[in-house]
């Protein structure tokens, strides 16, 4: 003890101190380290908790983009799907015309054909009579035959 009394220092008031420092910190450790701690709890509870959602927000938002990405992949399906049967349809549609026109064409053709054979019939019994009057005879079947041939020949020349 008389290195302590050498560098001044008294044991009574030591011993104080001690107490008082114990009692400050017992103290200090109820009234501010327990709110302390308990803020820095919270605070900590909320980070996590803010981590966690985070993590769950980039989950989601992951999981939303794969599920647009496939909805567009089958749109993207679906529209080609679409524009492949239209274009058959439309591929059909003009070949049934096509076919159509031709038949009517076809049938026109027929039709004049035969309107000219009638016209060209006619003009042989008209020529027939035509000559009857001028010559005033009838005509043989082979004089007749000889010029509706020869009538024929000048209306196709």
């Amino acid at each position: 003890m008389e290195v302590l009394e050498t560098f001044g220092v008294q044991p009574i008031l030591l011993l104080a101190q001690v107490v008082n420092f114990t009692i400050l910190l017992l103290l200090l450790k109820k009234i501010a380290y327990k709110p302390i701690m308990k803020v820095l709890d919270e605070r900590k509870h909320k980070i996590e908790t803010s981590v966690r959602q985070s993590e769950e927000v980039v989950k989601k938002l992951a999981e939303t983009e794969s599920r647009q990405k496939e909805i567009i992949g089958r749109a993207e399906k679906e529209s080609s799907r679409i524009i492949e049967e239209t274009k058959l349809a439309a591929k059909k549609l003009q070949e049934e015309t096509i076919a159509n026109t031709n038949i009517k064409i076809e049938e026109t053709i027929i039709r004049g054909k035969e309107a000219i054979k009638l016209e060209r019939e006619n003009m042989a019994d008209l020529v027939a009579e035509t000559t009857k009057k001028i010559l005033g005879k009838t005509l043989t079947s082979k004089d007749n035959e000889e010029l509706v041939k020869k009538s024929l020949n000048e209306l196709k020349s």
